[in-house]
């Protein structure tokens, strides 16, 4: 048994190749060759330790004027929800310059503590035992989701190992979903 911890972006690949047999993503990554099992989404939130919630819902164009600490460095731009966010700056006409990158989400967290950086999580993050107590966070004005699925090359088999993990997994995590992030209840048709 072989348990990675990758970006959606490089988890993909790697199902897609065979190295590993299933995993959990992001979405939207490409998914031609993949059998592709949403499970819930995931609110993604505006994490500060400076701006105050009383301002309201984050815009877009607030977004690209911020100073921003991005993680999944090594993904960069092909991130799904970093694509997300790129996609509603591009339509606006806006371009996002992040002032740092670093690979993980503690580091981001970490330096968004200090008041020097904002940044972006999904809710599920910010309700971590580790998530710093003077971080705030703040919705999008136009909500941003994180939709969590379970991946599997099409027409492929999983081990007997691989499918106890992948139905442990899922049913691990769907136990924790609210109503409003069941993808059937909450996703249109």
């Amino acid at each position: 048994m072989r348990l990675v911890g990758l970006n959606s972006l490089a988890v993909a690949e790697s199902v897609l190749s065979g190295e590993i047999e299933a995993g959990l993503i992001v979405l939207p990554v490409a998914e031609a060759g993949l059998q592709v099992r949403p499970l819930f989404r995931d609110e993604v939130f505006y994490v500060s330790a400076t701006r105050s919630p009383t301002r309201g819902p984050v815009t877009i164009e607030e977004l690209t004027e911020s100073k921003l600490v991005l993680y999944d460095a090594f993904a960069g731009w092909q991130d799904p929800t970093r694509r997300q966010v790129l996609e509603r700056a591009r339509l606006k006409g806006l371009k996002i310059d992040p002032a740092i990158e670093v690979e993980h989400v503690d580091t981001a967290l970490g330096l968004a503590a200090t008041g020097a950086v904002d940044t972006f999580v999904p809710q599920a993050t910010t309700k971590a035992p580790g998530f710093p107590k003077n971080l705030r966070a703040v919705p999008f004005a136009e909500p941003l989701y994180d939709t969590i699925a379970l991946i599997q090359r099409e027409g492929a088999y999983l081990s007997p190992a691989t499918r106890k993990m992948a139905q442990t997994a899922a049913r691990t995590l769907l136990a924790r979903v609210t109503p409003e992030q069941d993808v059937q209840r909450s996703l249109p048709s």
